[in-house]
């Protein structure tokens, strides 16, 4: 039998592959920012890295995707002394054990059958422990003996920024990360017990400059997206359509476009408010003829408390501010009462204007100092606050149901 034979095919997407790589891609950009340059052949390899921080192995796991799942290979004597510490190694980088003396070796080939018997890629950092001072230690060949005698290429990679986020003895401080991705080295191109090509790659790719954080290209979008006249304009029709039929608060506008950029939130809430005014004077109109808008996600319940509040004149919508019941039913009970216009974009600016100013000024504030955490992160954002909204929405439904 072929060594090329002990070697699987990738099986494709993995779910434990797919979920480590996606939390360890969220924790890193939320905290410090990351960033993955280079790529990598789609088969089953050897991987191996600098080694400087206990953040290098997430750091890794991180940047393949999941049909790669590296595995971690990991010292048996330090990371699985206890049953917690072996679970949650296995939960959280899905590590093998090997020794580190005595049979060392023997180790290696065992778990890497494991491995790449299944077609996953094996994680090795050929130095064997951390540096402490971030120079390069001396690279043991365990890693290339395993390549050649599995006939795998063998991939160099560059750790840049984990060192100084979680250095060896040290505290954690949030900065860049960088996993640079090398050429790899094909089996027959290996020489017995010379790392140097490696060695070589890896200095090269660690030269190339500190690490750099990416912006969100969600955040970009809609930065530049309220720099322009279009943002307050896209405010001002969303206060709009929200005043008639749009079943999304006219404040979440802020929360999803205007935090990214905390300047614009404050004259985007002023749009907000006068788009709103406009839609409230329109369902009124369409209301007087009998020719209401459709108002999804409301209820009866919703409808008789507007129309209670509404019974007082023009000044019954300050009332709809605070009680999560959508303008647009005050506004269509204003139309079939037929109170009159000019009050009731009077009380409507007043009531509207000062609901968006004051969420607005808590979002202004709030995005300001999470400004360096929503440029890398936005879509994560985006994501959590619609959970968010849409949980709140279906209590504010229940309640008046």
């Amino acid at each position: 039998m072929s060594a090329r034979r002990r070697v699987g095919i990738p099986r494709g997407r993995s779910i434990s592959g797919a979920v480590r790589r996606g939390m360890w891609r969220q924790v890193f950009t939320a905290v410090s920012g990351y960033r993955v340059r280079g790529s990598a052949p789609y088969e089953a390899m050897v991987i191996v890295a600098n080694h400087s921080s206990h953040a290098d192995t997430p750091a890794l796991l991180a940047a393949f995707p999941s049909p790669y799942k590296p595995v971690v290979v990991a010292a048996d004597d330090y990371w699985f002394t206890g049953f917690w510490r072996r679970a949650l190694l296995h939960v959280a980088i899905g590590a093998v054990p090997v020794r580190r003396s005595g049979g060392a070796y023997d180790d290696l080939v065992e778990n890497a059958q494991k491995v790449l018997g299944t077609g996953s890629s094996l994680l090795i950092f050929p130095e064997g422990t951390r540096s402490r001072d971030g120079e390069l230690g001396e690279f043991r060949s365990g890693a290339l003996r395993i390549a050649k005698e599995f006939d795998v290429p063998l991939l160099p990679v560059a750790l840049v920024g984990t060192r100084d986020l979680l250095p060896k003895g040290g505290k954690l401080n949030p900065g860049p990360i960088e996993v640079r991705l090398g050429e790899p080295i094909q089996p027959e191109d290996l020489v017995d017990g010379d790392m140097s090509p490696v060695v070589d790659q890896i200095t090269d790719l660690l030269s190339r400059g500190d690490a750099t954080a990416p912006d969100d290209p969600a955040w970009e979008a809609l930065h530049r997206l309220m720099e322009s006249k279009a943002g307050m304009g896209a405010a001002a029709a969303w206060g709009f359509a929200e005043a008639i039929s749009w079943p999304v608060t006219a404040e979440m506008f802020l929360a999803i476009f205007a935090a990214a950029h905390p300047r614009k939130v404050l004259p985007a809430a002023g749009w907000l408010a006068v788009g709103s005014v406009a839609g409230v004077v329109f369902t009124a109109v369409c209301a007087r003829d009998d020719r209401t808008p459709p108002a999804p996600l409301t209820t009866e319940g919703m409808r008789t408390t507007a129309a209670e509040h509404m019974a007082a004149g023009a000044a019954g919508i300050w009332r709809q501010a605070l009680n999560g019941i959508p303008v647009k039913v005050y506004a269509a009970e204003a139309g079939r009462r037929r109170i009159p216009l000019g009050p009731l974009a009077a009380h409507a600016l007043g009531a509207r204007g000062a609901r968006a100013l004051a969420l607005g000024a808590v979002v202004a504030g709030v995005s300001y100092r999470a400004q360096p955490l929503l440029r890398r992160a936005y879509r994560t954002y985006l994501g959590t606050s619609a959970v968010g909204y849409a949980a709140g929405l279906s209590l504010v439904i229940r309640r008046w149901r």
